[in-house]
């Protein structure tokens, strides 16, 4: 029976304590409250922020949830979607999820989510606010420089996208010429081509007329009595009719005699006689004027070109400068029909407000680390050293995004992100490759300062966190 008091005893003495540790921390119904929220709880009564429900203010902070929103306890944990404001002074303030009250970790600079006292937490805002007020002092300049070179970089892309279109405007009003003085040249050297055919025409029978005579002059002249018909039988009764018996001529046909057998006999001789040469008139015909035809045009035509007329010169000369100024007029041509092509390309693009980007346009930036040197062209390409990254496509936000480059080995086309920010110079830097050849990089230019951004940073400033 004394046990059962002595137990007693102590439950109750354990139940004062910690009802007094409870009542030691007892919160006002303000603490964890932001400033903007600061007027829902004044007053007797507290309605709760997401929710028609009413509760007495003294219901608020004291350790038990009332609202469905978990309004009622923002200094507490008893609800577990409540809110908790940091107030941070010194530095910026956050809001932290009321579970992570009174957890042992310090997740305010000033300590307050650990007021329980688990652990101790330093007030370390001043020393984080001084870092963030250098930080922000610098980002403002950074930005106020940037807006000055932004201004110049503005200036310069009007003297830019006027100089295109007067550029534009000039080259479309040469084209036409072009195309007039090329049609008129092409209809000079098609008439010249053809006085140039109808004389080699007419040169090309005059000397094959005087070939035909040269060859007529070689041919064997007639013997005596060309033409006319020897009788045997009298050749017979001659021969035995002399003293000097001769042997009996053998009996042949009778038959005419002619210069064309004589000819044929005459060639027979020639090709006894050369028999034993290397055969090479008898490939090249019956003439040296028909192998010279037939095997050596070019030595007849050095031969023939020295009779020819200097007109015939003249018109090869005048053919040869109207070929090469037509050449040199459609490759003049096709340049001026690339740039008008390049540049209505130009006009095309996003150039950002007051076409702020354009002086970026044409010129390539790199970051180089230790294994890869990358490179980007603002509205063109992006490489990995030789490899190609992909073409611009487009962008997206403040992102420029090159897509479809090279085939990545067991994954997707190479791509690659580059994040535009605030900057003095123009500079690339910090390559990640986030994704299996998806690439990302970042590019501080002053065309990306914004000065609504400077508004903000100089209002924390004044602010003095």
């Amino acid at each position: 029976m004394k046990i059962i008091c002595i137990l007693l005893v102590l439950v109750s003495i354990l139940s004062i304590c910690v009802y007094s540790k409870a009542n030691k921390y007892e919160l006002s119904p303000t603490f964890g409250v932001s400033p903007e929220l600061l007027e829902y709880y004044q007053g007797k009564t507290f309605s709760c922020l997401r929710s028609n429900k009413q509760i007495p203010i003294e219901q608020v902070n004291d350790d038990y949830c009332d609202c469905p929103d978990g309004t009622d306890e923002p200094g507490t944990s008893a609800c577990n979607n409540g809110v908790f404001y940091c107030a941070n002074k010194g530095y910026k303030p956050s809001n932290l999820h009321t579970s992570l009250l009174n957890d042992g970790f310090c997740d305010c600079c000033d300590g307050s989510d650990e007021y329980l006292g688990k652990v101790t937490c330093p007030n370390n805002c001043q020393d984080l606010g001084s870092e963030l007020r250098k930080k922000r002092e610098q980002e403002i300049e950074t930005y106020t420089a940037g807006l000055k070179k932004k201004s110049e970089m503005e200036e310069e892309s009007k003297s830019i996208w006027a100089s295109k279109q007067e550029e534009l405007e000039r080259l479309k009003k040469e084209i036409d010429p072009l195309n007039s003085d090329l049609k008129e040249l092409q209809t000079k050297k098609d008439n010249k081509q053809k006085e140039k055919d109808a004389e080699r025409q007419a040169l090309k029978e005059k000397r094959q007329q005087e070939l035909k005579e040269l060859e007529e002059q070689q041919e064997p002249k007639p013997l005596d009595g060309e033409g006319q018909e020897i009788n045997t039988d009298e050749l017979k009764e001659s021969k035995e009719g002399s003293e000097d018996v001769q042997p009996e001529v053998p009996t042949v046909e009778e038959k005419p005699l002619t210069s064309e057998n004589l000819e044929t006999i005459s060639r027979g001789k020639d090709q006894n006689d050369d028999h034993n040469d290397d055969n090479n008139d008898e490939k090249h015909g019956d003439s040296f004027l028909y192998m010279l035809v037939q095997n050596h045009f070019s030595t007849l035509w050095n031969f023939f070109k020295q009779y020819l007329p200097k007109s015939v010169y003249s018109d090869l000369n005048d053919l040869e400068s109207l070929e090469s100024e037509i050449s040199s007029k459609k490759d003049t041509l096709r340049e001026k029909e690339n740039a008008i092509s390049d540049i209505e390309k130009l006009f095309t693009y996003d150039f950002g407000k007051n076409n702020v980007y354009l002086p970026l346009h044409g010129k390539c930036f790199e970051v180089k680390t230790k294994e890869y040197s990358y490179s980007f062209c603002p509205y063109d390409k992006a490489q990995q050293g030789h490899t190609s990254l992909g073409k611009f496509e487009k962008w997206e936000g403040s992102v420029m995004e090159f897509a479809n480059g090279q085939q990545c080995w067991g994954g997707p086309k190479r791509s690659l992100k580059v994040s535009f920010e605030c900057g003095v110079d123009n500079e690339a830097y910090d390559v990640q490759e986030p994704s299996k050849c998806e690439y990302s990089m970042k590019f501080k230019t002053a065309a990306a300062c914004d000065s609504e951004h400077l508004k903000i940073l100089s209002l924390d400033k004044d602010h003095q966190l």
